[in-house]
């Protein structure tokens, strides 16, 4: 414990990644009331799950679209700016919405837009954040960093459904948006008080190649880094052989536990618990072998969905379901934090926007494809099948000894600069 007291003590003596931090904590917190709520407030005005639906399209898809541009402008200009120009973008789209509420002035297809509109804002922030996180915490605190970021929005997962869902049914929609705009603006002010040196090659408003230009010249180096390219396509594997976990659980709790829906809230309790304490674990333990925690999560992920479907009864399929929770955080932050360490700062942008649309593509090919599977094979088998890829994942990252004995002590990564304000 004192080893994780000096750890988190020497973060938190760090004033730029301190004010990030709580920034996106408020922030991230809005976020989940904001998505509970506005989810809730379309289905009881419609009564369609469709609508529901292409809510969560306006929320994903815009990346996919733009996620490259995006990211390519992370590695182009001023990244501190472009982190306040989005909160300031999705604090107006909030505003304007929550305004249209009080002057009864609202139309569905403003929440369609206002989630477009956040989507690019959550996309342009989150690529420039993942590119600049390394440029301020040391390198051997790099993992720690997004081990606190990531479970600070678990917590905030945990609790903000809970408020959201209190807030809406007490106060009405217009206050869940109004408190979801106000933590932008607080993260804004956060965003303010983080130093920043400017970088030639990262602060150039004009250039003498075109955007496009740069995002080819991210690709084309991407296609000489065979790690990188591992990294990715395993993400994306992984990620639809996750699928079920986030499809599956009603058919599985009612046909297979022949259970009601209050074991389906233990079911999902279980996982959201193991993703919790799996990112304090890694908080905790901080490896330097981040190749061999990230291979080892995957195998664990593996393990528990096996668990799930051979689960005689409920308790063994919540430890099961627990484990996969837990084991996402031992290989989503080794993850992250190895494609930022591999990553040369001037790149960071792009290769993130990579890996951040291919995870999302993932989602409808996963959703689109696991329920239609699920109703020819069963929800046991469908577990089986997402547990054998998540394996052959493992089997990949053990053939590759670069990954598997992958260490931040080797990692090469941009010492921190925070010389002056921007």
């Amino acid at each position: 414990m004192s080893s994780l007291s000096a750890g988190l003590g020497s973060l938190f003596s760090n004033r730029n990644f301190r004010n990030l931090w709580f920034g996106q904590t408020i922030s991230s917190f809005g976020d989940v009331v904001y998505s509970i709520s506005i989810s809730w407030y379309v289905f009881e005005q419609t009564g369609s799950s469709m609508h529901v639906a292409l809510l969560l399209v306006a929320t994903f898809l815009p990346e996919v679209i733009f996620g490259m541009f995006l990211g390519a402008l992370a590695d182009r200009w001023n990244r501190k700016l472009l982190m306040q120009i989005a909160d300031l973008f999705q604090f107006t789209a909030t505003a304007l919405l929550a305004l249209s509420f009080w002057f009864g002035t609202f139309a569905l297809w403003q929440i369609y837009l206002v989630s477009i509109c956040l989507s690019l804002g959550k996309s342009l922030f989150s690529s420039s954040l993942t590119a600049w996180l390394p440029e301020i915490v040391e390198k051997e605190q790099l993992l720690r960093a997004n081990s606190l970021m990531s479970t600070s929005k678990q917590v905030n997962r945990l609790f903000g459904a809970t408020v959201g869902g209190i807030l809406i049914a007490w106060a009405g929609a217009i206050v869940t948006i109004a408190i979801d705009s106000l933590t932008f603006l607080v993260s804004l002010g956060f965003l303010m008080m983080v130093r920043y040196r400017v970088s030639e090659s990262l602060d150039r408003k004009t250039s003498d190649t075109s955007i496009w230009a740069d995002i080819k010249v991210g690709l084309r180096w991407m296609s000489k880094q065979p790690i990188i390219l591992l990294l990715v396509v395993i993400g994306m594997i992984s990620n639809v052989a996750l699928g079920p976990t986030n499809v599956l659980p009603p058919m599985y709790i009612q046909v297979e536990m022949q259970s009601d829906a209050s074991a389906l809230g233990l079911f999902d309790a279980a996982i959201g618990l193991g993703l919790l304490l799996g990112g304090i674990l890694i908080g905790v333990v901080s490896p330097q072998r981040i190749g061999r925690w990230f291979i080892g999560g995957l195998g664990i992920q593996g393990l528990g969905m096996m668990l799930v479907a051979l689960a005689p009864a409920l308790p063994v399929a919540c430890i099961g379901n627990f484990c996969i929770g837990f084991a996402v955080m031992m290989s989503a932050l080794p993850l992250g934090t190895l494609i930022q360490v591999l990553t040369p700062s001037a790149m960071r942008g792009r290769v993130g926007s990579v890996m951040s649309i291919g995870l999302s593509l993932a989602i409808p090919i996963t959703y689109g494809g696991i329920g239609v599977l699920a109703a020819q094979i069963g929800s046991r088998m469908t577990y089986v099948l997402g547990g054998g890829l998540l394996l052959s994942c493992v089997l990949l990252g053990i053939l590759n000894p670069r990954l598997r004995g992958y260490s931040l002590n080797q990692a090469p990564v941009s010492t921190p600069t925070v010389e002056q304000s921007a």
